[in-house]
């Protein structure tokens, strides 16, 4: 049995080692909260897909002389990561090769409209008539297609490169986890805004569940986003009308700023610092 562990703990610490090796190529997968849309610089080479330069991949890819491939794109969901490129690129999953050895994931959102919903909320609280907003029914049955769907995408990556490390990163949450009152950073309605709460929670509960299931690491947004809402002092995502950062076609709302890129980043590196599970 000792000797088992043993063979067991060289095996996890080879492929932090590979990981976080000099050089090693490091893919980040995913959508807008991955690619940091409004963030820095922009990447023109990203066309639609909007990356940042100082997302939390190339923070971390520097930060480690990581071979990074940044595929993350504005707006993907979990069948743009396996089967439907967006704005002229592949499918991200293409990005992971046999010698893959570090993968993020940062998936979902878009499938159950979380930055949709935030939007026609805010949108119908302001007085629009023509705000889009997925319904409870609806919600529920994204909520219950999720969790096959985050299989699916670590399952290929796994298959695509077995010896990759994989990292499952969470969405930093917008909403406070308290009613803040009077917020005109977050122009929901109460009930709208308890409903943004809800979602927030099944959010992070189906990337803790998906983590746990497939045995890989995960990156707490949601906790690391505590006191750092968007009505927070210093808050990590951009409020409903933001202005506009130099570089970028348009504002940017619902989303994360420097501070909480840089916030995930360092998260990443004490993953990295850490054995694999």
């Amino acid at each position: 049995m000792n000797k088992l562990f043993g063979i067991a703990a060289l095996l996890l610490g080879g492929l932090m080692a590979d990981a976080a090796a000099q050089g090693a190529r490091y893919v980040s997968m995913g959508s807008s909260y991955a690619a940091g849309p409004g963030v820095g610089t922009r990447d023109a080479a990203s066309r639609g897909c909007d990356r940042s330069l100082s997302n939390y991949a190339r923070t971390v890819a520097v930060r480690h002389r990581l071979d990074l491939v940044d595929v993350a794109c504005s707006g993907a969901t979990t069948e743009n990561i396996l089967a439907h490129g967006q704005h002229g690129f592949a499918p991200q999953i293409e990005a992971v090769t046999p010698d893959t050895r570090l993968v993020s994931i940062l998936i979902g959102g878009n499938d159950i409209a979380y930055v949709g919903n935030l939007f026609g909320l805010s949108c119908r609280a302001a007085g629009g008539n023509t705000c889009q907003v997925v319904d409870d029914a609806g919600l529920a049955s994204r909520f219950a297609a999720l969790p096959a769907a985050l299989d699916r995408v670590v399952d290929e990556v796994r298959r695509r490169a077995p010896r990759a490390r994989i990292v499952l990163v969470g969405y930093l949450p917008a909403v406070p986890a308290v009613d803040p009152g009077t917020c005109a950073a977050l122009p929901l309605a109460p009930d709208d805004a308890r409903r943004m709460r809800e979602t927030t929670v099944r959010l992070t509960d189906a990337f803790e569940q998906a983590a746990a299931r497939r045995r890989i690491d995960l990156i707490p947004a949601a906790a690391i986003g505590t006191r750092h809402d968007i009505c927070a002092a210093e808050p990590y995502v951009t409020g409903y009308r933001p202005a506009r950062e130099p570089g970028w076609p348009g504002p940017v709302a619902y989303h994360p700023n420097q501070a909480g890129m840089d916030r995930i980043a360092a998260a990443f590196d004490a993953v990295l610092a850490q054995q694999a599970q």
